[in-house]
């Protein structure tokens, strides 16, 4: 089995390519992967968005309003997840298609809009994605994202439960995360790929103790 963390900006356009390569690889599959999407809001995230938007860096202002949307953007794909993987996926993927790529502006109205697309359930939703339950995944998911080394999105950890290895692989930025499609592929392609990352070491999985299975794995 091989666990697949995925760490991303929620309305990054670079995350929303990797993410839709690494779902169609996923869909054609037979290998058992879990893969954990969780958002990871910090300063070189929003530089990359801001860049992306043709905004300047150094507006105060500008910057503050850029990490405000990220951020609620997160609290928003984490509400989602109480309603399914699926659902949650579909969701975010949807987030970066408009606001990312598209570059419309974030605000309710849309985030409704775009929810309601889903097969989720709109009341249940807004109500979520203000709650204190919702804010406590996403501050667990910024502890993940430390315990596992994370300084830029897009970043992922793999780890193979098929080998003796008991360390991850981190791979850092969309360069890095070029091979990523392979640990999808054949048993020679994920050796080859766990090969050429040997010296990328993410921390041991069981000593990552901030890990709630309950929460990441919907």
């Amino acid at each position: 089995m091989i666990e697949l963390f995925l760490f991303i900006n929620p309305i990054g356009p670079i995350c929303y390519d990797i993410e839709k390569e690494i779902l169609n690889k996923l869909n054609t599959s037979r290998k058992k992967i879990h893969l954990q999407i969780l958002p990871f809001v910090n300063l070189f995230s929003v530089g990359v968005s801001m860049d992306y938007l043709s905004m300047n860096k150094a507006d105060l202002v500008l910057r503050n309003e850029q990490t405000n949307q990220i951020y609620a953007a997160s609290l928003d794909y984490k509400a989602a997840q109480l309603q399914g993987k699926k659902i949650a996926r579909d969701f975010l993927l949807k987030l970066q298609q408009r606001i990312g790529i598209e570059k419309q502006e974030y605000c309710d109205t849309l985030v409704k809009d775009l929810f309601s697309e889903t097969n989720g359930d709109l009341e249940m939703f807004l109500e979520d994605r203000t709650s204190e339950l919702v804010k406590k995944n996403f501050a667990t998911d910024q502890r993940v994202a430390k315990d596992m080394g994370i300084t830029i999105t897009p970043s992922a950890v793999v780890y193979d439960f098929s080998s003796e290895e008991e360390y991850g692989v981190l791979l850092e930025g969309s360069e890095e995360l070029r091979s990523l499609p392979l640990v999808c592929g054949t048993a020679t392609e994920l050796d080859t790929f766990m090969q050429k990352a040997q010296s990328l070491k993410a921390p041991k999985l069981s000593t990552i103790h901030e890990i709630d299975r309950g929460l990441i794995l919907l």
